[in-house]
């Protein structure tokens, strides 16, 4: 018996390593977001969306001397050699106390597209 639970051990450890060591959202975004963006702090980041070939990544971020947060969304696609970042889906200032609803989606990314 206490090999079948070792058994399990082992292939719950090997998935969770891939699941974190395989996912772009996890570390992957991070390095990118912050060498095309240095200075911002990242709040929270994490995927939304996926599959075997895409996956989506929402970013939360403040820019330098600034309160307002920020979210974007950034698409990246399986090239075979590993996850590339694609490009910007959407990006929009968070509302909150005192935020406007009406916050249109912005990019700095001319590739964005401005919905999903």
């Amino acid at each position: 018996m206490l090999k079948y639970y070792a058994f399990m051990f082992l292939i719950l450890g090997i998935g969770l390593y891939f699941v974190f060591i395989k996912d772009p959202c996890n570390n992957q975004v991070r390095t990118d977001f912050l060498n095309r963006f240095p200075g911002y702090e990242i709040l929270d980041h994490g995927p939304s969306e996926g599959s075997r070939e895409t996956v989506r990544c929402h970013i939360s971020y403040r820019k330098p001397d600034s309160e307002e947060v920020y979210e974007d969304i950034w698409l990246y696609q399986d090239s075979g050699r590993g996850w590339e970042f694609s490009k910007i889906l959407e990006s929009r200032k968070q509302t909150g106390p005192g935020g406007d609803p009406g916050d249109r989606p912005r990019s700095d990314d001319p590739a964005a597209s401005p919905s999903l």
